[in-house]
């Protein structure tokens, strides 16, 4: 790589942009586990006021089941 000139070697080049991939997939995956854990609170609480549903619920069925 020239650094006078500017110029950029295709190997630099590749080595600047892996890192955004890194992050990008880091985040995505960090995003993903958030919304498991997020959907996973949101059965607890369901599961655990179940009884104040209808009968004739469809969830009250045994479809919301309180996991620890």
């Amino acid at each position: 790589m020239n650094a006078a000139v500017g110029v950029r070697t295709p190997a630099a080049v590749l080595a600047r942009t892996s890192g955004r991939k890194t992050q990008r997939v880091t985040f995505s995956r960090f995003m993903d586990a958030l919304k498991r854990s997020r959907r996973r609170e949101a059965h607890l609480v369901i599961a655990r006021h179940v009884h104040l549903l209808p009968l004739d619920h469809p969830w009250r069925s045994g479809g919301y089941r309180r996991r620890p």
